[in-house]
């Protein structure tokens, strides 16, 4: 199956668009800036034997070069594979956040897993609602897919105000389902 890498989503002033390797210095300072806003919802990995041997730093920074080298071309292989969609959120050409679409399977199931993050500085705006809504849209009309799901943490009310104004249906709690902050 062949896919478009160059997947351009637009509403209003909002651009979803492929993120380019000249985003790095706009990354790491929106990564920089709003970090006591973000990290609490960062993925993890959980300590294991495979992880222990790759002598990780539990403290990984995510606002540096690697985060953004390692998230880039991740990205890039992913989208070209049709495996995941990476798309940077983009306000007037300027990076604002990042949106995905992980995990995407073809076949019977036909479903993936959204995640987002963007900048304290555009957060409330309805920006991050609008991305989800577009890329919400493109993967069940364009892709095809029957299901989208997004887990959030209980507590993270920003997210979880992004899908009660979108009206997704809440399905209950998958206790232990993702590494968030240190934690499961």
């Amino acid at each position: 199956m062949a896919f478009d890498n160059a997947v351009v989503l637009r509403f209003k002033d909002l651009e979803l668009s492929r993120l380019r390797f000249r985003d790095r210095k706009t990354y790491i300072d929106i990564r920089e800036h709003s970090a006591d806003w973000l990290m609490p919802w960062d993925a993890t990995l959980p300590p294991t034997a495979v992880t222990e041997g790759l002598r990780l730093d539990p403290k990984f920074n995510q606002a540096s070069t690697a985060a953004f080298s390692s998230l880039y071309f991740a990205a890039r292989k992913a989208n070209e594979a049709g495996s995941g969609l990476t798309l940077a959120m983009r306000n007037r050409g300027k990076l604002m956040g990042i949106i995905t679409a992980a995990n995407i399977v073809y076949g019977a199931a036909r479903s993936c897993q959204v995640g987002y993050w963007i900048d304290r500085r555009f957060a409330g705006r309805g920006y991050t609602t609008w991305a989800v809504a577009l890329l919400i849209d493109y993967l069940i009309l364009e892709r095809q897919l029957n299901r989208v799901e997004i887990a959030i943490r209980p507590e993270n009310q920003a997210s979880l105000r992004v899908v009660q104004k979108l009206d997704l249906r809440a399905e209950g709690l998958r206790p232990r389902y993702l590494h968030i902050a240190g934690d499961w």
